[in-house]
């Protein structure tokens, strides 16, 4: 069996294997399916039964008709499987805290209609030196409204690239307070710093708010990457450094030096490209970068071989790469 690029992402984005940040506490179920089975590609297991990194006990998906798989398959699959598990990332707290500073951002917030119907709204926000969201609303808006009566509210936040299931989002669940005095000038200007065109929020009929005791940090890194982490630990994090210059690296990288981001899937050992369309890089970090896989859409970490923090540190890094690649080809 051939473990194509294509093939290996497609066969993430059907494992449910997650990894938890921490115990949390779950509503009884009524029935569990459970699968011992592995993914045929990947050998990705549909039911984690490692508790330290299922502590919740979470199941699998019901999986059938799954056939057996050759020795050799079966250790490709392990040394794909072990270099994508072994990628340094950043911590989910300071992953959240990157997401959640992103300028010009939009997100989906969720009140609570009269009736107890949940109202989404896509709303514009930014965040305050302690990472809580902050927004400008209209009194005429519905979620305004909603927000005025009943405080409780949730904010779900997606990262730049996001285009499915592979990509990381966030969710904060906790309080909407109306601001006021200098709270409510300071987080204006902030709004506005982070919405330059957001002329608007300076008429008389908006108002400022902001999620406070935020009472839940739910997140999902992609697949197999799910769970939880407490407002400090989410306070605590860092910015990524690198967040103030990844989009024109990327952009850079995607217009100009396509190929070379399909070379670098050579780094993953077992993984071969023949049916690669187009790789396109989707996240960067101080760690490495997260590149997406076409035509499937998947998600494939390649990592530095050591932290950088500036501009230049990464471009050092990234011909290190190419030069990773060059020497493989000559090997070969």
């Amino acid at each position: 069996m051939k473990l194509t690029a294509v093939a290996v992402c497609l066969a993430l984005s059907s494992a449910s294997a997650f990894t938890l940040h921490r115990p949390r506490a779950l509503a009884p179920r009524t029935s569990a399916l459970r699968s011992t089975q592995g993914d045929t590609v990947t050998g990705v297991k549909f039911e984690e039964e490692d508790e330290k990194k299922n502590p919740e006990k979470r199941p699998g998906h019901q999986v059938k008709g799954m056939a057996e798989i050759d020795p050799e398959t079966a250790a490709k699959q392990q040394l794909i499987r072990d270099h994508q598990q072994a990628c340094p990332r950043l911590s989910w707290p300071e992953e959240i805290r990157t997401i959640m500073s992103q300028p010009k951002a939009f997100a989906t917030l969720s009140t609570l209609r009269d009736d107890g119907f949940p109202l989404g709204s896509i709303v514009g926000f930014a965040v305050d030196a302690e990472g809580s969201p902050i927004f400008c609303f209209s009194g005429m808006s519905a979620h305004t409204k909603n927000i005025l009566k009943d405080k409780r509210a949730s904010l779900c936040v997606t990262e730049t690239s996001f285009q499915g299931a592979a990509d990381a989002r966030t969710t904060f669940v906790g309080t909407m307070k109306t601001l006021s005095g200098d709270e409510c000038q300071e987080a204006r200007d902030t709004y506005v710093k982070s919405h330059p065109n957001a002329y608007w929020a300076q008429f008389g009929d908006f108002n400022m708010f902001k999620l406070a005791e935020v009472k839940e940090i739910s997140f999902v890194g992609g697949f197999a990457r799910a769970g939880g982490i407490g407002f400090d630990e989410y306070t605590a994090a860092e910015v990524d450094p690198c967040a103030a210059f990844a989009e024109p690296v990327m952009a850079h990288m995607n217009d100009d030096h396509a190929k070379s981001l399909e070379q670098y899937l050579g780094l993953i050992p077992g993984l071969e490209t023949t049916d690669v369309e187009r790789v396109e890089m989707k996240r960067l970090d101080r760690f490495g970068f997260d590149v997406r896989v076409l035509p499937n859409g998947g998600v494939l970490r390649i990592p530095f071989d050591e932290e950088v923090t500036e501009r230049k540190g990464i471009k050092n890094a990234i011909v290190a790469l190419s030069q990773k690649c060059a020497a493989m080809e000559d090997k070969a």
